[in-house]
């Protein structure tokens, strides 16, 4: 029995709504929920697992963690986030991309 294990965190759409976002790894699920914006109040991160007979493979898109790591970068570094840094404003919001930007750096380099 092959068994495939797909590891998601669940996102908040702004409207309302929810969503899951694949990810690599149960570190990356759960270092994406520590630092959302918008956090849900306890952990919203898990896994799904999958057993057959035959191989399996997952046809939706993973966000791997150098993808992740390249959208919070290019947010980080836009222009409007950095006049806010500069001015001192939307602290919280800056730090907690620095935070995310160094939690998965450290989880690929091994860490």
């Amino acid at each position: 029995m092959e068994k495939l294990v797909i590891w998601y965190s669940v996102h908040n759409g702004g409207d309302g709504s929810a969503y899951p976002v694949l990810m690599e790894s149960e570190k990356q699920a759960e270092i994406d929920q520590r630092n959302q914006d918008e956090g849900w109040g306890e952990p919203c991160y898990g896994d799904i697992v999958v057993t057959s007979a035959t191989p399996m493979s997952v046809t939706s898109h993973v966000l791997t963690i150098d993808e992740q790591l390249r959208e919070l970068e290019d947010e980080y570094n836009s222009d409007y986030l950095q006049e806010y840094k500069k001015k001192g404003e939307y602290k919280g919001w800056w730090m907690r991309l620095e935070r995310h930007i160094a939690a998965l750096k450290e989880l690929k380099d091994g860490g």
